[in-house]
C-alpha cells in the first residue's frame, strides 16, 4: 500500500540567529537528543499555514507568524511519500521568555546559519538549506 503525508518546518529567524530545539529521541543511543527546526505532520483536513502556527504554539507555548515559504522538499522511503513546506517564520521578542517548552524538549537556543552543521544531523535538512539565502 503506498501512503503520502505532509510535514511543515517552521524556521524561526531573529535578525542573524534562527531558533532550534533539542528533541529527546532515544535513551537507548549516546547521544538521546536531536536539534531541530520546528517540524510537524499536517493533519488531515488541516491546512499547512495553519499546521506550522500550532506546532510553534505547541512546541514553544506561544505564537508565530508566517513570513513566507522558503521552500519544499519531497522524499521517497519505500512506499511512503514525504511532502513537505518550509516556511520561514518569526516570534515576537517580548515572547522569548514565555517559550515553554514540552516535555520531550531539552532546550531552545538560537544559532547562526553558520553553526547549522554543528547541530542539524539531518543531511536532508542542511542539502536543502544549502544556497538559500533565508
Amino acid at each position: 500500500m503506498k501512503n503520502t503525508y505532509v510535514r511543515v518546518k517552521g524556521i524561526i529567524k531573529k535578525g542573524n540567529e534562527y531558533l532550534v530545539i533539542r528533541k529527546w529521541v532515544d535513551d537507548h543511543i549516546p547521544n538521546p537528543y536531536v536539534w531541530e527546526f520546528i517540524d510537524a505532520q499536517v493533519q488531515h483536513g488541516e491546512a499547512p499555514d495553519d499546521t506550522v502556527r500550532r506546532a510553534i504554539e505547541e512546541l514553544l507555548s506561544i505564537e508565530g507568524q508566517i513570513e513566507k515559504i522558503e521552500y519544499t522538499w519531497s522524499n521517497l522511503l519505500g512506499d511512503t511519500h514525504c511532502v513537505g513546506i518550509a516556511y520561514l517564520c518569526s516570534i515576537r521578542e517580548e515572547d522569548e521568555e514565555n517559550i515553554v517548552l514540552p516535555e520531550e524538549y531539552g532546550e531552545w537556543k538560537w544559532i547562526t546559519r553558520s553553526q547549522f552543521p554543528d547541530y542539524i544531523d539531518n543531511t536532508y535538512v542542511l542539502h536543502d538549506l544549502e544556497g538559500r539565502k533565508l
